[in-house]
C-alpha cells in the first residue's frame, strides 16, 4: 500500500527507494525513448496503471533522472504525466457521479501521481536553477551589472520545451479536481490534506519564480486552484502565511499577492483571506532603516491591493490607518496612496450615504495633513494622489479650494521633486476644472461681468421682494384691525404658521453661502425657482473667481521655475502655461513669452520613445509652441487654418520686448530650419505686410515683417523671392510713415548678406557665397532716405541703425555711401564742413577746424553724432572682415603657390622658362603680397595700423574731422542742455575710443569723468558697458583704471547695478580682467535688494567656482572688503554671503587647511571685534573632517587666544569642535587632538575673561540668535533655489 506522507519525507531525507537498477541517466535515447513510449501506453489507456509497481518504479527513475535526461525526453515524460493525471482525474469524476462505486479506490493512484509530480518539478526546477546560474556568469563578464537581470529571467520553459505549459495544464486539471468532493476518495482527512499540499507546495515554488509570475494565464491557473483550496479545503491560515512570506521576501510577487487576494474576496467569498492579511499587516511595525524591503513589498501589496479591492480595504482602514505614523515613509506614502483610492471608490458609489460623505471628509483631511510631512517623497505622493484623485468623475467643488492652496503653497518645497510633482498636480488642477459654464474660459474680467450681473439681478429680485412684503404687511395690519373678535385656537394656529414662515426662512439663509440675503417666502413657484438658480450661478462664478485667483497667485512662482537647473521642473512649468493659456487664464501669456527663452538650452540627442525630460527642455519648448499656435483645426479648412496660423505667429511679437524678440527669433528660426512652418503660411505673412487697399494696423504690419524677418533666417529665399516688395512698402512710403516697420525692414534685407541663413534642407558647411552688391543696386537708394528722413521721431535711431547694418553687409563699397550721408546730415548743422569735398569716398580732404555754432539743432547734431557713431564701429567690423578675407585667401593660395613650385623642379633643361613662367603666374598674387602682406601676421599689422592711424587721424578720414567735434560736446554737455544729445555723443564717444588705443587713451579721463558725474542712468550705463568694450580692445589702458570698473556696482540706479554686474561678469569669467581684491564688491551684490542683481552676482560666483581656484585665492580679499571699512556690511549680510561662498571650498580638505590657517593669521592683525567675529563665524563654516584642520586650528590658538573673551566668537569655536567631533568614522589620532584642543580652549578662555570655570559657555546674545536665524533661513533658500 502506497503512503504518500511517508514517501514524501523519505523524499526530504534523500531518494526513495526504487525496486529496479533501470536508470535513464547514461541509457541510450533509443532505449530512454522506447521506455517512455512504453509508460506512455499505459498511463493513457488507463490511468489506474501507475499501481503496477514496475510501471511506477519506472516513472519514479523518470522522476529521479530528469536533471541528467535530454531536455526533449523531459518534455515527453512531463506530458506523459500529466495526460495519464488527467485520465485519472476523469474516472474519479466518473465514479463519484456514479452511485455504488467505491471512489476510496482512485486515493492510491491520486497519491503516487502527487509524488511523482513532487519529485520530477522540484527535480526539474532545481535543474533549470543550476543552468540559469551557469549562464548568469558568461553574461555578467560582459558587462551585465547585476549578472540576475537577463539570466535570471530564463526559467525552466527556456530548458525544457513546453515545461511551463504542461506545468499550466497540470493546475488546471488539478482546480477540476479540487472542485470533486475529494472527502469521499480518502478515507481521512490527512490523508486528503496530504495530497492536496503536494500541489499548494509547488504551487508557492513556481511563484518564486519571477516568469511564472509575469505569465497571465499561468497565474490565473495557479490562483484559481489556490482559491478553490481556501474555498473547500479551510486553506485560510495556510494561504495567509503564503501570502505574508511572499510578501516578505519577494519583490515580484507584491502584486500578484494583491491579485490573489482581489480573486479570492471578488468571486470565492474570500473576505476573511483579506482580513486575515490586512489584520496581519496592520499589526507589524515598520522600520526605514533595518527593513527596507519589508515595508517597501507591504506597501506596493496595499496599494495595488486599493486599486483592485478597494472595498476589502475600506474593512480594515481603522487598523491600517496607524501606519500614517509609520517610521517608515515608505508606509506613509502607500497609506496615502490607498486612502486616494479609496476615496474614488467612495465618490462612485451611486448611493451617497451620510457615512460615505463623511468617510470622504475624513480622508481628506488625511490627505490635506500629509502635505506637512516630514519626508520628500510623501509629500511628493500625496500630490499625485491629488492628482488621480482630482481627475476622476468627482470633481469635489467643495475640497478643491483647499487642495489647491496647499499645492500652490508646495512650489516652494526645498525638495525638486515635491516641487516638480506641485506643478504637475496644479495643471491637473486646471485641466479638470468644474467651471465649465462659459466654455469653460477662465478670463478674470468676464467672470467678474458674469458675477456683477447676477449679483444686480439678485438685488433687484431682493427689493421687489421687498417691497411685496411691506405691501402685504400694511393690508394684513388693517385686516387685523377690523377683526377684534378672533377665538384662541385661530390665534395659536396662525401663531404656528409665523414660526413656520420663520424656519423656512432661516433655512433659505443658510443655504446661501457668501450671497445676500434672501427671502423666497412669499414668491411665486417660477419666481423662488429663479432666485435659487441665480444664487446658485452666484455661487458659481464667485469660486471660478477664487480659483482664478489661486492661479494668479501662483503664477509668479511658476515664472521663477521656468528657470530651474532641474529639467523635470521646467518641463512641467511649461505643461502648466500651456493649459493656462488655453483655458485664457490671464497672465498666462507672460509664461509663454518667459518660456521662448529656454530654446538656449542645449539640446539632446535622445528622440526614441524617450521621456519628455530625456529629450530636453528645448523639444518640450517646440513641441508647445507648435501646440499653441502651429496646430490646424480639423473644424477649419486650409485657408481658415492658415489665416489662423498667421495671426498667432503675429501675435506673438504684440508688446514682446527685445529679449523676447531675440529668443522667439530662435524659436522660429528652428521650426523654419524643421519644416514646421509651410509656404501657404509665409505668402500669407507677405499679404499681410504687402496689404494696401485698406488701412492695416501698424502692429500688424510690424508682426507680419518681424515674423518674416525670422524665417529669413533659416531661408534666404523670403528675402529673395521678392525683394521689390519690401523696397516698396517697407522703404516706400509705409515705410516713412512707420520707422519700426522701416527698422525691420532693414534687418530682414541683412539676410541676403548673413551668412547664418540657409536654405531648408542645406546641408552645413554648404552655405552659398555671399556677393555683395553694387552701390547702384536701389536698395542702397531706400536705405539712405530712410537715413535721410527728416522727420522727428526717437524710432528713427534704431531705425538708422539698422539701415547702416544692412548697407555695410550689402554693399560692395559701404564707405562710399556712408561718407555721402554723413556729409547730408552734417549740412543741416552750420559751419561743420567746407563747402568743397569728394563725394566719392570716404576721406575728405581738409585741415580746417569744427567750430559749433550757438544755432545748431540739438536734434540735427544728435543724429549726425549718432550716424557717424554707429559709421564708427561699423568700420572696424569692416576692416576686420577684409581681414579676415585677406588671410583666407593667403591660406588658400599657399598650396598652390607650392604645387606650382615642385611641378617647376621637375621640369629638367627649361629652368630659366619655368622661373618665368612662375613670374607671370604670380603677378597677381605678388600685387597681393604688396598690398596685405606675406604673412598672416603681416596682414594683421596693415589692418591694424590703418585701423589705428587712419580712421581717426588720417587728413581724409571723415571721422578724423568729426572726432573734435564729438569731444567738444562731451566736454559741454551741460551747456548744449539736452538729454537725448548727451546720451547719443557719449555713446558715439565710446565708439570712437575702441578704434584708436591713442585716442581712447587721450580722451579715457573724460568718459570717465562721465561715469563718475552724470546724471542720466542711460548715460552711465552706456559709458560702464563702454569700458567693458575698451577693456576687450585696450586691455593695457584699463589696467591701471581697473576700480573704475567696479564702481557703477554701487550706483542708486538698478540699471546701471545690473549693467555693470553684466559686463564684468563677461570679462572676469573669460580671462579679460585679472581680480584683483575686487571680489568683494561683486559679492556684496549678492545682498542686493533687486533679486535680479542678487541671482545675477550668484550666478557669477557659480562659473567663478570652476575656474582655477578663484574664490579660494580671493577669500580673504573678499573677507576684509566685507567686513572693513566704510562700505562693510552688516553682520547679517556678511554671515549669508559667506555661506554662499564657503560652500564652494567645502569639498576640498587641502583648502580647507590652508583657508584654516590663513585665518588664524588674520587675528593678529585685527583689533576690531566686529572683524573677530566675522573671521570666527567663516572658521566655523568650514567642515573639520581631517586630522590636519584641528591640528592647524590648535596651532593658531595663540592668534585668536585673546578674542576669546569675546562670547560670540568664543561659541564660534565650541562648535568648531563640536562639529569636529561628530564627523563620522573619526581617527583616534583626530580624537586626540580634539581632546587637547578642547582643554587648551577652555583655559585660554578662562585666561581671557578672568573666570576660573572655563567649562560654562557664555549665552548668546540677541544679535548672534538673529543672525542664526537669518542664516538658517538663507540656507533654506539656497536649497530650494
Amino acid at each position: 500500500m502506497f503512503n504518500l506522507h511517508e514517501q514524501l519525507l523519505s523524499l526530504q531525507e534523500g531518494e526513495p527507494k526504487i525496486h529496479t537498477t533501470f536508470t535513464f541517466d547514461g541509457v541510450d535515447s533509443t532505449i530512454a525513448k522506447r521506455t517512455l513510449n512504453e509508460l506512455t501506453d499505459k498511463l493513457v489507456v488507463n490511468g489506474e496503471n501507475i499501481n503496477n509497481e514496475a510501471t511506477f518504479d519506472k516513472l519514479m527513475c523518470f522522476a529521479r533522472d530528469v536533471a541528467a535526461m535530454d531536455p526533449k525526453l523531459v518534455a515527453r515524460g512531463l506530458d506523459m504525466l500529466v495526460t495519464g493525471f488527467e485520465n485519472q482525474i476523469k474516472q474519479v469524476a466518473s465514479t463519484l457521479s456514479t452511485p455504488g462505486y467505491d471512489p476510496t479506490r482512485h486515493a492510491e493512484a491520486l497519491d503516487r501521481y502527487a509524488f511523482l509530480f513532487q519529485w520530477a518539478v522540484e527535480r526539474g526546477e532545481s535543474t533549470a536553477s543550476q543552468s540559469r546560474t551557469a549562464q548568469a556568469k558568461p553574461r555578467k563578464r560582459r558587462g551585465n551589472a547585476s549578472g540576475t537581470s537577463s539570466s535570471g529571467a530564463s526559467t525552466v520553459a527556456e530548458v525544457v520545451p513546453g515545461w511551463k505549459g504542461k506545468l499550466l495544464d497540470l493546475y488546471v486539471h488539478v482546480q477540476q479536481l479540487m472542485q470533486l468532493p475529494l472527502g469521499r476518495v480518502w478515507n481521512s482527512v490527512p490523508e486528503r490534506d496530504t495530497f492536496i499540499g503536494v500541489f499548494m507546495r509547488l504551487a508557492h515554488k513556481a511563484m518564486e519564480n519571477p516568469a511564472y509570475a509575469k505569465d497571465g494565464d499561468f497565474q490565473t491557473a495557479l490562483f484559481s486552484t489556490l482559491c478553490v483550496w481556501l474555498q473547500n479545503y479551510n486553506g485560510l491560515y495556510s494561504l495567509v502565511t503564503m501570502i505574508t512570506q511572499n510578501l516578505q521576501h519577494y519583490e515580484h510577487l507584491c502584486e500578484a499577492m494583491a491579485q490573489l487576494v482581489q480573486l479570492a474576496y471578488d468571486e470565492y467569498g474570500g473576505t476573511q483571506l483579506a482580513d486575515e492579511v490586512l489584520r496581519d499587516i496592520a499589526a507589524k511595525s515598520f522600520s526605514s532603516v533595518h527593513d527596507k524591503s519589508g515595508p517597501k513589498n507591504t506597501a506596493r501589496f496595499l496599494v495595488r491591493l486599493s486599486q483592485l479591492a478597494p472595498k476589502a480595504l475600506l474593512r480594515q482602514m481603522g487598523l491600517l490607518i496607524r501606519h500614517l505614523d509609520s517610521e517608515a515613509h515608505i508606509m506613509r506614502s502607500a497609506m496615502s496612496d490607498v486612502i486616494g483610492h479609496l476615496v474614488l471608490y467612495l465618490a462612485a458609489q451611486e448611493e451617497q450615504t451620510e457615512i460615505t460623505k463623511n468617510q470622504i471628509g475624513e480622508y481628506f483631511d488625511i490627505i490635506e495633513q500629509r502635505f506637512q510631512d516630514a519626508h520628500y517623497l510623501v509629500r511628493a505622493k500625496v500630490l499625485q494622489v491629488c492628482q488621480f484623485v482630482c481627475s476622476g468623475p468627482a470633481k469635489f467643488p467643495k475640497r478643491r479650494p483647499k487642495l489647491v492652496g496647499l499645492i500652490v503653497g508646495r512650489l516652494e518645497d526645498k525638495a525638486t521633486n515635491v516641487r516638480k510633482h506641485a506643478i504637475r498636480a496644479l495643471s491637473v488642477m486646471l485641466e479638470t476644472h468644474p467651471f465649465s459654464l462659459d466654455g469653460a474660459e477662465l478670463r478674470v474680467e468676464r467672470l467678474e461681468a458674469s458675477l456683477e450681473k447676477i449679483t444686480d439681478e439678485l438685488a433687484e429680485m431682493t427689493a421687489q421682494t421687498a417691497k411685496q412684503s411691506a405691501k402685504v404687511s400694511v393690508a394684513e395690519a388693517s385686516e387685523s384691525a377690523d377683526e377684534d373678535d378672533e377665538d384662541k385656537d385661530d390665534e395659536d394656529k396662525d401663531s404656528d404658521d409665523e414660526e413656520k414662515d420663520d424656519d423656512a426662512t432661516a433655512t433659505g439663509e443658510d443655504a446661501q453661502e457668501n450671497g445676500p440675503d434672501f427671502d423666497n417666502a412669499g414668491l411665486s413657484p417660477e419666481t423662488a425657482a429663479k432666485a435659487m438658480h441665480l444664487q446658485f450661478q452666484q455661487r458659481y462664478y464667485r469660486d471660478a473667481l477664487y480659483f482664478v485667483y489661486q492661479l494668479q497667485e501662483a503664477q509668479p512662482i511658476l515664472l521663477q521655475l521656468l528657470g530651474s537647473t532641474n529639467k523635470g521642473e521646467v518641463i512641467e512649468a511649461m505643461d502648466y502655461f500651456v493649459s493656462a493659456v488655453r483655458f485664457r487664464v490671464d497672465g498666462a501669456q507672460e509664461g509663454i513669452r518667459r518660456m521662448s527663452h529656454l530654446v538656449w538650452t542645449p539640446s539632446t540627442s535622445a528622440t526614441d520613445g524617450s521621456t519628455e525630460e530625456t529629450r530636453g527642455v528645448r523639444a518640450k519648448l517646440l513641441d508647445s509652441y507648435m501646440q499653441l499656435y502651429l496646430t490646424p483645426s480639423d473644424r477649419l479648412s486650409v485657408s481658415e487654418n492658415t489665416s489662423l496660423i498667421t495671426r498667432n505667429l503675429i501675435s506673438l511679437t504684440f508688446g514682446a520686448t527685445l529679449a523676447e524678440l531675440t529668443s522667439l527669433e530662435e524659436l522660429i528660426r528652428t521650426l523654419m530650419s524643421e519644416d514646421k512652418i509651410g509656404a501657404l503660411v509665409v505668402d500669407k505673412l507677405r499679404s499681410v505686410y504687402a496689404y494696401t487697399k485698406q488701412q492695416l494696423p501698424q502692429a500688424q504690419r510690424r508682426g507680419a515683417i518681424i515674423i518674416l524677418g525670422m524665417l529669413a533666417q533659416a531661408s534666404r529665399a523670403i528675402v529673395t523671392d521678392d525683394i521689390d516688395m519690401y523696397l516698396r512698402i517697407g522703404l516706400g512710403a509705409y515705410g516713412h510713415e512707420d520707422l519700426v516697420l522701416a527698422k525691420y525692414t532693414c534687418m530682414i534685407l541683412q539676410c541676403l548678406g548673413s551668412s547664418r541663413a540657409k536654405r531648408p534642407g542645406q546641408a552645413p558647411g554648404q552655405e552659398e557665397e555671399i556677393k555683395r552688391l553694387p552701390m547702384t543696386n536701389p536698395i542702397f537708394d531706400g536705405l539712405q532716405r530712410i537715413l535721410e528722413e527728416p522727420r522727428r521721431d526717437p524710432e528713427w535711431f534704431p531705425a538708422a541703425e539698422q539701415a547702416l547694418n544692412a548697407i555695410y553687409a550689402l554693399g560692395e563699397k559701404p564707405d562710399a555711401l556712408a561718407a555721402r550721408i554723413v556729409r547730408n546730415q552734417a549740412k543741416l548743422v552750420q559751419g561743420l564742413l567746407p563747402k568743397k569735398h569728394d563725394d566719392d569716398a570716404m576721406d575728405v580732404d581738409t585741415n580746417e577746424t569744427l567750430p559749433v555754432s550757438s544755432l545748431v539743432d540739438p536734434w540735427d547734431l544728435t543724429r549726425l553724432l549718432f550716424v557717424v557713431g554707429h559709421i564708427a564701429i561699423k568700420e572696424i567690423v569692416l576692416l576686420e572682415s577684409v581681414e579676415a578675407e585677406l588671410k583666407r585667401r593667403k591660406s588658400d593660395e599657399q598650396p598652390q603657390r607650392k604645387k606650382r613650385a615642385s611641378q617647376g623642379a621637375k621640369k629638367k633643361g627649361r629652368k630659366s622658362n619655368a622661373m618665368q613662367v612662375d613670374s607671370d603666374s604670380d603677378d597677381g598674387d605678388d600685387e597681393l603680397n604688396q598690398i596685405a602682406g606675406t604673412t598672416e601676421d603681416e596682414i594683421g599689422d596693415i589692418v591694424s595700423a590703418i585701423r589705428e592711424r587712419e580712421l581717426l587721424f588720417g587728413s581724409k578720414s571723415v571721422l578724423a574731422l568729426f572726432a573734435p567735434l564729438l569731444v567738444h560736446v562731451c566736454h559741454n554737455l551741460g551747456k548744449f542742455g539736452d538729454k537725448l544729445l548727451a546720451v547719443h555723443a557719449t555713446a558715439a564717444l565710446a565708439k570712437f575710443m575702441c578704434i584708436s588705443s591713442s585716442f581712447c587713451e587721450t580722451n579715457l579721463p573724460l568718459l570717465l569723468a562721465l561715469l563718475q558725474r552724470a546724471k542720466s542712468p542711460a548715460i552711465r550705463s552706456n559709458v560702464a558697458i563702454a569700458l567693458g568694450d575698451i577693456t576687450v580692445c585696450f586691455n593695457n589702458l584699463i589696467g591701471e583704471n581697473v576700480h573704475y570698473l567696479y564702481g557703477p556696482l554701487h550706483d542708486t540706479d538698478p540699471r546701471v547695478k545690473k549693467t555693470t554686474l553684466m559686463v564684468l561678469t563677461h570679462l572676469i569669467l573669460n580671462g579679460m580682467v585679472k581680480v584683483k581684491g575686487q571680489l568683494g564688491e561683486m559679492a556684496k551684490c549678492l545682498e542686493d535688494k533687486d533679486p535680479r542683481v542678487a541671482d545675477m552676482a550668484r550666478l557669477f560666483f557659480s562659473e567663478l567656482s570652476t575656474k582655477d581656484n578663484a574664490v579660494y585665492n580671493n577669500l580673504p580679499d573678499i573677507i576684509s572688503s566685507l567686513s572693513m571699512g566704510t562700505n562693510a556690511v552688516n553682520e547679517e549680510s556678511f554671515a549669508r554671503i559667506m555661506k554662499f561662498l564657503f560652500d564652494f571650498i567645502k569639498e576640498k580638505d587641502r583648502q580647507t587647511d590652508n583657508v584654516v590657517e590663513k585665518l588664524c593669521q588674520r587675528f593678529r592683525n585685527t583689533t576690531d571685534e566686529r572683524q573677530s567675529r566675522d573671521i570666527a563665524f567663516c572658521m566655523a563654516l568650514l567642515p573639520f573632517k581631517s586630522e590636519r584642520s584641528v591640528r592647524r586650528l590648535l596651532d593658531g590658538l595663540p592668534c585668536y587666544q585673546d578674542k576669546l573673551a569675546d562670547s560670540r566668537v568664543y561659541k564660534h569655536f565650541v562648535d568648531i569642535a563640536h562639529k569636529a567631533r561628530t564627523q563620522g568614522a573619526q581617527k583616534q589620532e583626530t580624537k586626540t587632538v580634539l581632546d587637547e584642543y578642547e582643554l587648551k580652549l577652555k583655559e585660554a578662555r578662562a585666561k581671557a575673561t578672568g573666570e576660573d570655570d572655563g567649562d560654562e559657555l557664555l549665552g548668546v546674545d540677541k544679535d548672534d540668535a538673529q543672525i542664526q536665524s537669518q542664516v538658517s533661513q538663507y540656507s533654506d533658500d539656497e536649497e530650494m533655489a
